[in-house]
């Protein structure tokens, strides 16, 4: 299950009366709402809220609150991790809607069109032209193309990622991060929580029994004690450890806050040393260290982008760097993504023999997912000629694709 989020967006408004209204839904059982789970923030602009997990409103949630407060409301949201959206109300009218992938739950279920920018920037206060790239619906062709393309320059997400509604908020003057919880020493509050992203295991399709092996969709069960998860250079402490210790004197402050796990005070330490030492390949691997242990919060900003960015750094300054390799691979969830995951894999079975067939288990999922099902199948085929490797991942996708008998 990917990320669920909502965000409403009160421009204009009063504090106090903002807060009353979602105090009155959460009071009456409405959407889902807890109040005392809800994180606020004041802005210049006006009051912004995000939801606690399990809120469920959308649009008549932002109805209802229009009808209570004396300005715009805006009711955000991202669903599934696979669209962001937004209904713009008043006085319980519609002024506008948009949902970045039109069509996603049927015909015209969202209307794949455009938003109104006049009538946000109009609602909020900027010009039309600072927002109107964000509010075109997700063209498919650039989203599977192989180059990431932004709505704006500077924007952190690109188009196809859900999280470019955050860059949309930071455009309308009501910054995200701020509405991430902070503790009194102004630490951000990171909980990874029990679940996290990026499981190449799809729920609901292979099952864990209660005897440690694994059932496939046709109920045949196997060992899972013989699966290992490669170390990488975002999960292996150890590893990063000694990459910090390279870094020499000059930055030792920064290895020993990663010691200590105050990683969002190296994050600061790191980007400020990384303008003095751009070509250090160090610097961003550490980050991109930091960002993952600062990752699964389950109300907060998705660092996924950076930690992409910081690693593809890295492999331009090492591109032999195996662990780096692994790392970037699972980072990331789109289409033109998946293409360039096929050439980390590849590329880590001419590096990393010893684990070449789970590097191309990986790599026919990846395969798969881009619609390459004959690739995939032949990346299957190799592996179990070898006869060396099992995993419920091989054996979920065989079945799914039909192909050949998992020997045990």
């Amino acid at each position: 299950m990917g990320v669920f989020l909502e965000t409403v967006l009160f421009p204009g408004g009063e504090e106090e009366a903002c807060k009353a209204a979602v105090r009155q839904c959460s009071d009456a059982g409405a959407f889902s709402i807890e109040e005392k789970e809800c994180r606020w923030h004041v802005f210049e602009k006006g009051p912004g809220v995000l939801l606690n997990d399990g809120c469920c409103g959308y649009e008549d949630m932002g109805e209802n609150l229009s009808r209570q407060v004396g300005c715009p409301v805006m009711a955000m949201y991202i669903y599934d991790g696979d669209l962001w959206g937004y209904s713009l109300w008043q006085n319980g009218g519609e002024i506008d809607r948009f949902s970045s992938l039109g069509d996603y739950f049927g015909e015209d279920e969202p209307p794949k069109k455009p938003g109104n920018a006049k009538a946000v920037g109009r609602c909020f206060g900027v010009e039309a032209e600072a927002v109107k790239e964000y509010l075109i619906p997700w063209d498919e062709e650039i989203m599977d193309g192989e180059t990431e393309c932004y709505a704006y320059d500077g924007d952190e997400a690109a188009i196809g990622d859900c999280w470019q509604i955050t860059d949309f908020m930071k455009a309308l003057g009501f910054d995200y991060d701020c509405l991430c919880p902070k503790d009194d020493a102004g630490q951000q509050i990171w909980d990874s929580g029990d679940e996290g992203e990026g499981s190449e295991v799809l729920a609901g399709d292979v099952k864990e029994p209660s005897d440690g092996g694994w059932e496939s969709p046709s109920g045949q069960v196997f060992d899972s004690r013989e699966e290992t998860v490669l170390p990488n250079a975002l999960t292996d402490r150890a590893y990063v450890l000694l990459r910090a210790g390279e870094i020499g004197e000059r930055y030792g402050e920064i290895a020993g806050m990663i010691e200590r796990k105050q990683y969002e005070n190296a994050v600061s330490l790191i980007t400020d040393a990384v303008w003095t030492a751009q070509d250090n390949p160090v610097l961003y691997l550490l980050r991109a260290f930091c960002w993952n242990q600062m990752e699964g919060i389950k109300m907060g900003l998705s660092r996924r982008p950076d930690m992409d960015r910081d690693l593809t750094k890295v492999l331009e300054l090492e591109p032999d760097n195996i662990m780096a390799l692994r790392a970037r691979c699972p980072v990331t969830a789109t289409v033109s993504r998946y293409k360039r995951h096929i050439q980390d894999l590849t590329r880590l079975m001419e590096l990393d023999g010893e684990n070449r067939d789970s590097y191309q288990v990986d790599r026919a999922y990846r395969f798969h997912w881009v619609g390459d099902d004959e690739s995939a199948r032949r990346d299957l085929e190799e592996v179990l000629g070898r006869g060396e490797f099992r995993s419920a991942d091989l054996r979920y996708l065989c079945e799914e694709l039909e192909v050949g008998q998992v020997r045990d």
